[in-house]
């Protein structure tokens, strides 16, 4: 490990946590603090109501095979889940869920942030799902840049008679740093992608749309469909 991690981390269950700085070196900044306080098994982790399992059985599914590292960073409860695969482990650190999530998101969204943080940075990811390369992931804070941005490429759309869709309806659950945003409308849960940047292939141009405007996702129109396409592409990953 890298000189200075140690000093930031205090904790005899850290293994995971070890991990996941060593792979994420510039997570903690130089003053920065975690302090991991327990090591939980797979089968911890529980649904805060049974609406979870309802709409995102596959995710439930994935976060109880994890091990959970219950940790503070910088003042803030986080959860770790890893999962073993053989070689290292991977990982993603969540915030911890919310008692009383933002009321401008979809409801479904709403049950899912009630027992589940979403995803702030992940170690060892595999290959080949659609985390890859995205910043934050189904946050509250994610959830509160909405679709505005999307003005500043409107001459995109020139040939298009307009931007199609309301922009302040639809709100972020997942950005890439290149720019690509999926969005999900507040009301209707339905999914969107802006990808100005990108070699997909299971995308489709919403009608009337350019390419490297607006999609659809294929197999996932709805927000839990998405969710649920994610956690099922981390459980065929790591086995």
């Amino acid at each position: 490990m890298k000189p200075g991690y140690a000093e930031r981390i205090v904790a005899a269950n850290d293994r995971y946590w070890r991990e996941f700085v060593e792979c994420v070196p510039w997570f903690l900044a130089p003053g920065e603090t975690a302090t991991v306080r327990a090591l939980h098994p797979a089968g911890h982790w529980r649904p805060s109501t049974p609406d979870f399992d309802r709409l995102f059985r596959p995710l439930g599914d994935l976060l109880r095979a994890a091990e959970i590292t219950d940790l503070v960073v910088q003042g803030s409860e986080h959860l770790l889940f890893s999962w073993n695969t053989g070689g290292k482990p991977c990982s993603w650190l969540c915030p911890a869920p919310s008692a009383s999530p933002r009321v401008d998101i979809h409801p479904s969204h709403a049950v899912l942030l009630r027992s589940f943080g979403g995803i702030i940075e992940r170690a060892n990811e595999p290959e080949g799902t659609w985390l890859l390369n995205q910043n934050e992931v189904l946050t509250e804070r994610e959830a509160s840049h909405d679709g505005s941005f999307i003005r500043d490429h409107a001459w995109a759309f020139d040939d298009a008679g307009g931007i199609p869709i309301a922009l302040p309806d639809y709100y972020s659950i997942a950005r890439e740093a290149n720019g690509n945003d999926t969005l999900c409308h507040r009301r209707e849960g339905t999914i969107v992608l802006f990808a100005p940047d990108h070699a997909f292939e299971h995308v489709t141009p919403l009608p009337s749309c350019p390419e490297y405007t607006l999609y659809t996702i294929n197999g996932a129109n709805q927000f839990a469909d998405w969710v649920n396409a994610i956690a099922r592409q981390w459980i065929t990953a790591i086995g």
